[in-house]
């Protein structure tokens, strides 16, 4: 019953040194190069000041022409590199944060923001090698080790994912995602006891978040805890009420929990229903022809045990 495992964004703000941040959404804020001097200075200020005003056209403008006055230029490539990251073009921002990272051999920063482009493209083993030269870099950069315990886990990796994960929470406990993704992690490795852990330490960083509420359920559930999954499902159903496999999942739970209490199965079932015939997915309608029939089973079982 686990979900597959979703993936939040791979380029989170960070802070470049004195150079820029930039999300996803695309450039936020950029400081301007004062203490350079000259045309290549000139034309990134101006970039930066594109960026400010939300201009990303002209900043890759200006950025280009940054470049071409100094074809070292780390700063520049990596505001292009983060530019053409948030607009999706995966190919030119890796080509140019990698331009950054070689001319930044010690800024760890720059080699996990390299690394970053190329998870986005899948390209994982040249992933891992720009998350190491972070680490190699800093040893105790934590946005590399965070990175690296992701692609670790995409790779099916699991030990080695728990092994930076657990690295990276010792100096950055506060971070739920990651503690989720141990939990992931450990319950790929069957030891339920640390996922139950985890799973529970990122619901308590985040208590608004449904994935670890509904994966510590499905670990109750595997071992035959009836109560504490009936219990987490619940929460998570409350979070996302319209999640037909969370409501699916609860109404199993409650069923095993007391296969003779009838009332309590047919109405958790039913209230499946009143979730899944809203969802147009092709399993969603397969569980409801399901569910359909386990009701009438039970119905049935009801009526021959009051006839009885």
């Amino acid at each position: 019953m686990m979900k597959i495992l979703r993936w939040k964004s791979l380029f989170a703000p960070v802070l470049f040194g004195a150079l820029a941040m930039v999300t996803a959404a695309g450039p936020v804020l950029a400081q301007s190069a004062t203490a350079l001097s000259g045309t290549a200075a000139d034309s990134y200020n101006q970039g930066v000041q594109a960026i400010q005003k939300g201009d990303t056209a002209d900043a890759l403008t200006f950025f280009n022409a940054a470049i071409a006055a100094d074809a070292n230029h780390a700063d520049a490539y990596f505001n292009l590199g983060s530019i053409y990251f948030a607009q999706g073009k995966l190919e030119d921002a890796a080509k140019n944060l990698k331009k950054a990272s070689e001319l930044t051999p010690t800024n760890a920063a720059n080699h996990t923001s390299y690394g970053r482009a190329l998870f986005a493209l899948k390209k994982y083993d040249e992933a891992l090698l720009a998350f190491q030269a972070a680490i190699d870099a800093d040893p105790n950069y934590t946005e590399a080790m965070k990175e690296m315990g992701k692609l670790q886990f995409r790779r099916d990796d699991f030990d080695k994912s728990i092994e930076m994960l657990e690295r990276y929470i010792k100096i950055d406990s506060v971070d739920s995602y990651s503690y989720y993704l141990l939990g992931m992690a450990y319950r790929k490795k069957n030891n339920n006891g640390k996922a139950i852990e985890n799973f529970n330490r990122a619901a308590g960083l985040d208590p608004k978040d449904f994935e670890p509420v509904y994966q510590l359920a499905g670990v109750y559930l595997a071992q035959e805890r009836y109560t504490q999954a009936i219990e987490n499902y619940e929460k998570a159903l409350q979070l996302k009420p319209k999640d037909y496999r969370c409501a699916r999942n609860l109404a199993i739970a409650v069923q095993s929990n007391d296969p003779e209490n009838y009332d309590a199965s047919i109405q958790a079932w039913e209230r499946f229903l009143d979730v899944a015939r809203k969802n147009t997915d092709s399993r969603a309608k397969q569980y409801v022809k399901e569910a359909e029939k386990v009701i009438k089973d039970l119905q049935d079982a009801q009526a021959a045990k009051g006839g009885g």
